[in-house]
């Protein structure tokens, strides 16, 4: 078990919120296989709260979302609350190996819980729009800020990208620049960036 605490918006509209408060939950890891290492999973309160990817040395990486974590005692909380954790993180570590296997192509706004997650409104409508792009296809900053109903906000939802904490599942790695560089990831660097796209079979499409 661990001990999660997190960063929740009190609901600024974009960018960094001007307040927050600081919530404390228990969580549950599974551990998940890709090409390049073992990535892990965490669940708390039953809301998959990040997604880590391994780094190139082997050790896991960790979702850029506003959260960190850090080891807690061991059989803390109530029995049941932690059973269920652990086999929703079970569940998903089981997605996010089917995806790097090539037996999933990914997931839509139904599969995260956005209000559990503490996203703020802009978070929201950025990433909810940024799962409506498929796989193997590429959306400019600018051209995601249109579609999450912003326009001119290109540089807000680059913040977002960074602060992403489920990488792979909300897609960062499909969010390029506007001349169709990859530019940065925060999860492992471009490198990752390009793997995933490439593990979609990047080339179909752009928006």
């Amino acid at each position: 078990m661990i001990i999660f605490t997190r960063q929740a918006s009190r609901g600024e509209a974009m960018g960094d919120p001007a307040g927050s408060r600081v919530s404390l939950l228990q969580g549950e890891e599974a551990r998940f296989a890709t090409p390049w290492g073992e990535g892990c999973v965490v669940v708390a309160g039953g809301c998959l709260r990040e997604v880590r990817l391994p780094h190139e040395t082997g050790e896991e990486g960790c979702g850029q979302g506003p959260s960190r974590l850090e080891q807690g005692p061991q059989g803390v909380g109530p029995g049941a609350k932690r059973r269920s954790d652990a086999r929703r993180a079970e569940a998903w570590a089981a997605q996010l190996e089917a995806y790097f296997d090539g037996r999933r192509r990914g997931w839509n706004v139904w599969d995260i819980d956005m209000v559990g997650l503490g996203f703020s409104p802009f978070q929201t409508a950025v990433y909810s729009a940024l799962l409506s792009v498929p796989p193997g296809t590429t959306v400019s900053y600018a051209r995601l800020a249109e579609m999450a109903g912003h326009p001119g906000a290109a540089r807000a939802v680059g913040t977002a990208m960074a602060r992403n904490p489920l990488p792979v599942v909300i897609p960062c790695h499909r969010v390029v620049r506007g001349d169709g560089s990859l530019g940065e990831y925060g999860c492992g660097g471009p490198l990752w960036k390009e793997r995933l796209l490439d593990l979609e079979g990047r080339g179909t499409g752009r928006i």
